[in-house]
């Protein structure tokens, strides 16, 4: 692969991989690992032929994730990521604590919910990208983001947030 391509493709999909990565493995040092890892492997054996390199990639980082925290047998706590600055104080309060009972909220999810939320609405990938970074067909995601935006839903409700 040309180096000027791959530096483009790295720049263009780090940030997304990184949150999910996160989203998976509940650790931003262990992220940053799992992500490095699949961009070095990206570079180094990127099959031809493939039709999206967003989808291969997630596919590749959630594959290494998965069996390092096979090899692990445990997920470790990460502290609530912080939310951008706003223009006042209370709105920053505001933010971080939406942002906490959203990620409490998420933490109480099964992972299968919680991954496929990650991608889809913090990584960004449409529900193409999503069923070939998973293996599954489209319509299988929607009805896993159906299901998983309904019990998050009831998460944050038992959390007393009205919708």
């Amino acid at each position: 692969m040309d180096k000027d391509i791959f530096e483009q493709l790295y720049r263009q999909h780090y940030a997304a991989a990184l949150l999910y990565a996160q989203g998976l493995c509940r650790s931003r040092p262990l992220a940053e690992d799992m992500v490095q890892e699949a961009f070095c492997r990206a570079w180094l054996a990127l099959p031809d032929g493939v039709v999206s390199f967003r989808s291969w990639l997630f596919r590749v980082l959630r594959n290494l994730i998965i069996d390092h925290l096979r090899r692990q047998k445990h997920l470790s706590d990460e502290d609530v990521p912080e939310t951008a600055d706003a223009a006042t104080p209370e709105s920053v309060l505001l933010q971080r604590e939406d942002a906490a009972a959203l990620y409490r909220a998420m933490e109480r999810l099964g992972a299968g919910d919680r991954e496929v939320l990650t991608l889809y609405c913090f990584a960004h990938l449409s529900g193409a990208e999503l069923a070939a970074a998973l293996g599954v067909t489209p319509a299988v995601i929607r009805q896993r983001l159906r299901r998983a935006r309904t019990r998050l839903r009831q998460k944050m409700e038992e959390d007393g947030y009205e919708f």
